[in-house]
């Protein structure tokens, strides 16, 4: 991957081209599905014994339990559902480098991911993860995210976000690129640009 890392623009040949990248996204496929079965397996368990061992009083603060771990179970499954999304970004994106991409505020305690524009290099975007009861690039931080991280995809719509030698994988994305309720970006796109982002199903003004 090092040969096309420090090339502009779109640049080299797609990520899915790469030996390993195919591998890493059905490793991350299979996570995820373990990860929703895990869940739901919990679910399972705390709803028997909720119902079949625990006295009455013990009903009510195990409805949050129950609640915890239905969310859990239900992120992992929406992850789970973006393979597809993920697939054809490897297929239209090459990879690229970028060095100290997840940044701190001034308090060293909320992070997000910066990777510049590519069609203007000289500012940055900052693509989104899911995420509703912690702040997402915080905890994916702590993870190992945090340092020489791959990217394939355009931050300005959705990429995949990689650790060095495809270890790992992480699905981010702008509120907006695929949601038909806000309006579709139109502005500072070259030609190339928008047929890549069209190619993924990324909604692109004319």
């Amino acid at each position: 991957m090092n040969t096309y890392s420090q090339q502009s623009g779109f640049d080299g040949p797609v990520a899915w081209d790469t030996p390993g990248t195919g591998s890493a996204l059905s490793r991350w496929a299979v996570g995820q599905l373990a990860r929703f079965l895990g869940w739901v397996a919990l679910w399972w368990g705390a709803v028997f014994v909720t119902v079949g061992l625990l006295p009455v009083a013990a009903v009510v603060p195990m409805t949050v339990v129950l609640a915890v771990l239905m969310y859990n179970a239900v992120m992992s499954l929406i992850k789970l559902c973006r393979f597809g999304r993920m697939r054809r970004i490897l297929r239209v994106y090459p990879w690229r480098q970028q060095p100290g991409g997840v940044r701190y505020d001034a308090r060293g305690r909320k992070a997000s991911f910066v990777l510049p524009d590519p069609d203007r290099p000289e500012k940055t975007v900052s693509p989104k993860i899911s995420g509703f009861f912690f702040r997402p690039w915080d905890r994916i931080a702590r993870k190992g995210f945090d340092g020489d991280l791959w990217y394939a995809g355009d931050p300005r719509f959705a990429c995949v976000i990689a650790k060095p030698g495809l270890k790992a994988l992480i699905y981010a994305a702008q509120p907006t690129a695929f949601d038909s309720r806000t309006d579709p970006r139109r502005k500072g796109l070259s030609p190339e640009a928008r047929d890549r982002a069209r190619a993924i199903g990324a909604r692109v003004g004319d």
